[in-house]
């Protein structure tokens, strides 16, 4: 009896030792699991600070630092303008296992690259490529701004709100012609409606701009000018201020990929005839914007493009899914795309079916408050 006792006296404590050990394994698997943390891999373009600053990547360091319970890890990528490397950047990323991507490239470069997120696989958040041959794609692209056909529409229906009309000069980048060859089409056929304008076009290279050889082109009679380019770059704002050295009351509009101080630095007095059709409102009209820029400009010295509340607002809508129990990235685009509304804390993103959104433009003025 006393050794009957004994056995099962031993047999108690081995089942509650081997429940203890069940439950410890379970829940180490259980805390394993919820902190392994997602890799999202975000983009920087390889090219010189005066053309093109820093300000995407900072985005993307600034959020994990502020976002110390983040449930990704950061991957930091770096591409050229080319399009012929661009699917090899992500196919290695790729190679390696990343799931997630936010990307800052440009229509050109994208393009080049979708096809490797046409079907189940990697899930890629885009900031910035309008091409509508990306538009209504069932695939694993979602873009948070809009497409190229919804951008010049917008954008001409204000130019057509102008106090004066007549003479329009439209100066067109060629480098990125898969952005500014259909945004131009979709411009004049949504500017022509009025027959307010006529429009003289001129095309290039905007990283190749030579003031000499525009001068006279500036000097003619013209009533306003549109800079139909994007990729932040700096000589917008030479441009801008040679043509306001020949007409110093006429207004110049620019696309939401000039809002960069080192377009509006470079523009001198031009800068008062700038307007801007943003993705956001100006910091003077939107607190959080304020907000967001200043503890920007206070870690890294400097105020941000445009492209970093895009990547701010890409990540935390990632971050949003994940933490809703989404981890598989068919799983996080199936999410994002049931969601009415995503509000982030610089906004709110709402996608159709295909990823793609509808949103409208934020035309900003006295530019000068957009420095401070």
């Amino acid at each position: 009896m006393l050794w009957n006792h004994r056995m099962k006296t031993h047999l108690k404590a081995l089942l509650v030792t081997l429940v203890l050990g069940v439950v410890a394994l379970t829940y180490w698997a259980i805390t394993h699991q919820s902190n392994k943390k997602i890799i999202v891999a975000v983009d920087a373009p390889l090219v010189s600070r005066q053309i093109f600053d820093p300000s995407d990547m900072d985005a993307a360091r600034f959020y994990f630092e502020e976002t110390p319970d983040s449930q990704m890890t950061l991957k930091e990528i770096f591409y050229d303008f080319e399009p012929s490397t661009s699917s090899a950047r992500f196919e290695a990323a790729i190679k390696e296992g990343v799931p997630l991507f936010v990307t800052t490239q440009p229509s050109s470069t994208l393009t080049a690259s979708s096809h490797l997120f046409a079907a189940k696989g990697p899930l890629l958040l885009n900031t910035s490529a309008t091409s509508p041959l990306m538009t209504g794609k069932d695939d694993f692209i979602l873009r948070i701004i809009p497409d190229a056909k919804q951008e010049q529409m917008a954008i001409a229906d204000f130019i057509n709100t102008l106090p004066s009309h007549g003479q329009l000069l439209v100066l067109q980048d060629s480098n990125n012609s898969a952005y500014t060859d259909p945004a131009y089409r979709y411009f004049a056929k949504q500017l022509g409606q009025t027959k307010h304008w006529t429009i003289t076009p001129e095309k290039f290279p905007f990283d190749r701009f030579r003031p000499e050889s525009f001068d006279a082109l500036m000097a003619e009679a013209f009533d306003a000018m549109y800079l139909l380019g994007g990729d932040f770059q700096a000589s917008m704002g030479n441009m801008a201020q040679l043509f306001y050295q020949h007409h110093p009351d006429k207004p110049i509009v620019l696309t939401a990929w000039a809002r960069s101080n080192a377009i509006y630095e470079t523009s001198g007095p031009a800068i008062d005839n700038m307007v801007l059709l943003g993705h956001h409102p100006a910091k003077g009209q939107d607190p959080a914007i304020a907000d967001y820029l200043s503890r920007f400009k206070q870690r890294f010295g400097y105020q941000p493009m445009a492209m970093a509340l895009l990547v701010r607002q890409a990540l935390e809508i990632l971050e949003q899914a994940i933490k809703a129990g989404h981890t598989e990235p068919a799983d996080i685009r199936q999410y994002l795309l049931e969601q009415p509304v995503l509000t982030t804390t610089l906004g709110t993103i709402s996608f159709d079916a295909f990823g793609d959104v509808k949103q409208s433009l934020h035309p900003i003025k006295h530019l000068n408050n957009e420095l401070r």
